[in-house]
């Protein structure tokens, strides 16, 4: 199960969407054959990512989030290549 907190919706939705969410949010789940309930088993197999905070600069701001929304998955992709570069990394230490 997803779990969104109402404080963490995007500004830009209207009145009507934050009604029609504050009313889902409150509906029972309904586990179906397409939808089961998981199992512990299955929930084993999450893992939890670690979050850090990096500072950058306002100019490759502006560049990031030039690529559009998934600018955070971009910079997740980018890190993982460059700390599989043994060059890249010797370079930048």
């Amino acid at each position: 199960m997803a779990k969104v907190m109402m404080n963490s919706l995007p500004a830009e939705l209207t009145p009507e969407e934050i009604a029609e969410l504050e009313v889902a949010e409150k509906m029972p789940i309904t586990f179906d054959e397409d939808c089961p309930e998981m199992t512990s088993e299955m929930l084993k197999q999450f893992h939890k990512m670690d979050k850090i905070t990096i500072s950058i600069s306002p100019n490759n701001m502006k560049k990031i989030k030039s690529l559009g929304a998934d600018y955070t998955k971009f910079l997740s992709q980018l890190l993982d290549l460059a700390l599989n570069d043994a060059e890249l990394v010797k370079k930048c230490m």
